[in-house]
């Protein structure tokens, strides 16, 4: 399964849409802050699977702030990171994703992409897709559950 992975498009969501349509993922991930732009993907791809979270910006959505969800025996969370203080350090993060058996954790709120390894945990951060820079993620699952990234410019 391949993913599209987005955080803080905070409404300049043009390359975010062409990336999708450029890639069309099996399903796609918005980590925060984009709440009218995650209308707008809904809107434009409605085929595909979308889980999105809220961010620290996404003033009265009702998305969740966070969620694990298996991709057959991976388990993600998705978070947008603010809850969890990301801006200054991991580990909160990182002991909640443990702790809820995630194999996966991927946040946003920095607008730094990073894609590492934490004690066994894939870490992942696929920067802002709005603004200066604009990055994404895409993640490849396969059918023996080994995970891969690659971090994008768009």
């Amino acid at each position: 399964m391949r993913f599209m992975v987005f955080s803080d498009s905070h409404g300049y969501s043009e390359r975010m849409l062409s990336a999708i349509g450029q890639s069309t993922p099996d399903m796609i991930i918005h980590l925060g802050d984009g709440g009218r732009d995650i209308d707008k993907i809904k809107k434009k791809f409605p085929k595909i699977p979308l889980k999105a979270v809220r961010g620290n910006c996404d003033f009265g959505s009702d998305l969740p702030e966070t969620e694990l969800f298996s991709v057959g025996a991976v388990n993600i969370f998705i978070t947008h990171g603010h809850t969890f203080g990301v801006k200054r350090v991991l580990a909160p993060l990182i002991d909640e994703a443990m702790a809820l058996g995630a194999n996966m954790v991927m946040f946003g709120h920095t607008h730094i992409p990073v894609f590492s390894m934490a004690g066994g945990l894939y870490v992942l951060n696929p920067g802002a897709c709005g603004g200066f820079a604009p990055s994404c993620a895409e993640v490849i699952i396969d059918e023996k559950g080994e995970i891969s990234c690659r971090i994008l410019m768009i």
